[in-house]
């Protein structure tokens, strides 16, 4: 038999930790690992986007007889826009 069918290990592979050790000039710290987020590309509404959603906005508004103004319809719908 050869040496490395011999000694085969009972330990598996090591788990992963979610703290990692910082050597201080006395002792040994330990602090937490931050995960990192992925960073998604938010992408914005173009102008025509939110031109037509606001004239929804308005018709509505309109139909239902509420007071309002076209730079409120256009709020929003660039917020309604950046939701979805």
């Amino acid at each position: 038999m050869k040496k490395s069918e011999a000694k085969t290990s009972s330990r598996g592979k090591k788990p992963t930790k979610a703290v990692r050790s910082v050597k201080g000039s006395t002792a040994t710290k330990v602090t937490a690992v931050r995960s990192r987020k992925v960073a998604t590309k938010k992408i914005e509404p173009t102008d025509e986007e939110i031109s037509m959603k606001a004239y929804e906005f308005y018709n509505q508004r309109i139909s239902r007889g509420e007071y309002g103004t076209p730079a409120d319809d256009w709020h929003r719908a660039a917020e309604a826009l950046r939701k979805f």
